[in-house]
């Protein structure tokens, strides 16, 4: 009899273990990680589906990526800490750690190029062609448009008088803008010309770069622990050692993991007054 229950013990055991260990796998909070909205949501999460396998491998915990619809609802749930860990513009990224409860965890080694492109069947022929015209963009906030209207105002275009911007969605429509003529130009990021679509490639021309900012910050809410913080880093540092990490850096060409230092944070800390400027309501 003592044997018999023993063997029904050891059965149920058996088969309640993998039920009991699927069940509290399952009960584990995903760690959620926003997506800046700089490409269509698509493309967005399938350039960025190999990083959350990567984590949910070596985190052993479900890795949620998300995003929104615009520039400023995203900012604004950064600020709001509804993100674990977020995928955001340095300046952002800057404002989020000095104010808001996060941390540096790294950035992307290859600085984001700022290109001016316009229709390859209309391309500019000085920096004059731009004036009375409109300039697409994804929003004013964006460091590559603040950086980039100073350069426009050193060359001798004033914002509002000389041309205009105009918000769009995403880079990817601000160039489609450009390339079909609705605007004049479009100021974009120059990985986001590599990732469009064979048609926007070849109807859209750079007509010349116009700034180098600092690559995207990955930050995490101080609400993750310390040590979960450091194996975050540590599962992101090996994901780029991986074929999928090199293919991820090749098709972006961000250039691998970077450590943000101090020359990063003073360069941006002097742009914190125009970014809370231009963030105005979504930061009150």
């Amino acid at each position: 009899m003592k044997i018999l229950h023993f063997l029904l013990l050891s059965c149920c055991l058996t088969l309640f273990s993998p039920m009991a260990a699927a069940q509290e796998k399952a009960t584990v909070r995903p760690l959620t990680v926003g997506l800046m909205p700089y490409l269509s949501t698509r493309m967005l999460l399938a350039n960025y589906q190999p990083i959350a396998v990567a984590l949910e491998q070596e985190l052993q915990q479900p890795v949620q990526l998300v995003t929104a619809p615009d520039f400023d609802t995203y900012v604004k749930r950064v600020l709001d800490g509804e993100y674990d860990m977020a995928v955001l513009a340095p300046h952002f990224a800057r404002l989020a750690i000095r104010d808001y409860g996060y941390s540096a965890l790294l950035m992307h080694k290859a600085p984001i190029r700022g290109v001016l492109v316009t229709a390859r069947n209309k391309p500019l022929a000085s920096i004059d062609g731009l004036r009375g015209q409109s300039i697409a963009i994804v929003d004013r906030s964006a460091l590559l448009v603040i950086v980039g209207a100073v350069t426009l105002a050193d060359e001798g275009l004033k914002e509002g008088s000389d041309y205009t911007f105009v918000e769009t969605v995403s880079h990817t429509s601000a160039l489609h803008n450009a390339a079909s003529g609705k605007s004049r130009a479009a100021l974009i990021s120059y990985s986001t010309l590599i990732l469009a679509s064979p048609e926007l490639q070849r109807d859209a021309v750079i007509w010349r770069d116009l700034n180098s900012i600092p690559g995207l910050f990955y930050i995490s809410h101080n609400r993750v622990p310390a040590s979960r913080q450091k194996q975050i880093k540590a599962a992101l540092l090996a994901f780029e050692k991986t074929p999928d990490g090199q293919q991820f850096f090749e098709k972006t060409k961000h250039g691998g993991f970077a450590e943000p230092g101090r020359a990063e944070a003073d360069f941006l800390d002097r742009l914190l007054p125009e970014t809370r400027r231009q963030l105005g309501a979504t930061i009150r």
